[in-house]
């Protein structure tokens, strides 16, 4: 269903189009009726870092849980549910947020159950002050070198450059997993590449959006699954997650 159906119908509809809306969806899609006890139950009033759940659809946290074993090294731009889920299930996790509150928050959950194998990172976007806008580099599958300014839209007059190259101090060919899941995911991508193990995974949430098209046509080569489906909360929604075998 397009947007502008969706917005027009959702109008027409009222409190009614929500409801209806998650029948059409698991219509749709018969395979996210395996999910629904899940999806129903995540209506609890937790947040999803407190129930240590990804917010990805839940197809995807699925392949996650029979992927990763606990001798594992995880990379992840975008803390949350995910974090905890990481870090229960693994050797080693990474995660960098820019958000200040959030970081707080998931590190204090982190703390509450006991997990100390996760470094958790936050970088900020810095401002620029009286910086002219930097020309973008040549979109590429791999960003081997590092740019002196990346910026991100969503904050006018600053550089979120730390955050996305917050992975290249880490040895290439060092993570079972990177999940891209925050701020600049192209970018983000572009950096990740080299660091994971040949046989490792890049994970990219929300692969269906326009902003990150060209990057997930540039890594079709690779081998690769789309998770398509329901994800956790109300009002029901579904969207598409993308993992890639790096070689």
């Amino acid at each position: 269903m397009s947007l502008p159906l969706k917005r027009r119908i959702e109008k027409s509809l009222g409190p009614l189009f929500d409801p209806l809306y998650l029948f059409y969806l698991l219509l749709d899609d018969l395979k996210s009726w395996r999910y629904f006890p899940k999806w129903f139950s995540s209506f609890r009033p937790r947040s999803l870092v407190g129930e240590a759940k990804p917010w990805i659809p839940f197809a995807a946290a699925n392949w996650l849980e029979h992927y990763l074993k606990p001798d594992m090294k995880v990379f992840e731009y975008g803390s949350g549910g995910s974090t905890i889920f990481f870090s229960e299930r693994v050797a080693q996790v990474i995660s960098i947020e820019h958000d200040k509150k959030w970081h707080a928050l998931v590190t204090t959950a982190l703390a509450q159950r006991g997990l100390t194998n996760c470094i958790g990172e936050l970088h900020e976007p810095r401002p620029i002050a009286g910086s002219p806008l930097a020309p973008l580099a040549p979109l590429s599958i791999d960003q081997s070198h590092s740019s002196r300014y990346i910026y991100d839209d969503y904050y006018a007059g600053t550089t979120v450059h730390e955050y996305v190259e917050a992975i290249d101090v880490h040895p290439d060919h060092t993570f079972d997993l990177v999940l891209v899941d925050g701020r600049m995911r192209t970018e983000c991508m572009q950096h990740a590449i080299h660091k994971i193990r040949p046989g490792g995974y890049l994970m990219l949430d929300n692969s269906n959006n326009a902003d990150v098209a060209e990057m997930v046509r540039r890594l079709h080569s690779y081998p690769h699954t789309v998770f398509r489906g329901i994800a956790p909360g109300w009002p029901p929604t579904r969207w598409s997650n993308t993992i890639w075998q790096i070689s």
